[in-house]
């Protein structure tokens, strides 16, 4: 018996892995370039880290191709962090 799962996916091919790929070393080099920045830093520095984990988190570990419930669960944790990250920031100075 050769049946497929009727919610079966498939997933991208290497090329669109290669082009995520590119995008986060683009947004690495970004980040180096902003540490020299006189301000602004650690807004620009946590803009461009979220985009990098959101990237790895749904492409290299699949979440965008599960159920969305499993994006939800994450993204509760990771807001609750973001927000007291910016509240400790604002405590420092």
């Amino acid at each position: 018996m050769n049946e497929t799962h009727p919610k079966e996916h498939h997933l991208p091919g290497e090329g669109l892995y290669f082009t995520v790929f590119l995008a986060l070393a683009a947004l690495t080099v970004t980040e180096l370039m902003v540490t020299y920045l006189p301000f602004v830093k650690v807004p620009l520095l946590l803009a461009l880290a979220i985009t990098k984990a959101w990237l790895v988190v749904q492409f290299y570990m699949h979440l965008r191709y599960d159920n969305r419930l499993f994006s939800y669960v994450l993204a509760l944790p990771v807001t609750i962090a973001v927000l007291v990250t910016i509240f400790l920031q604002v405590l420092v100075k």
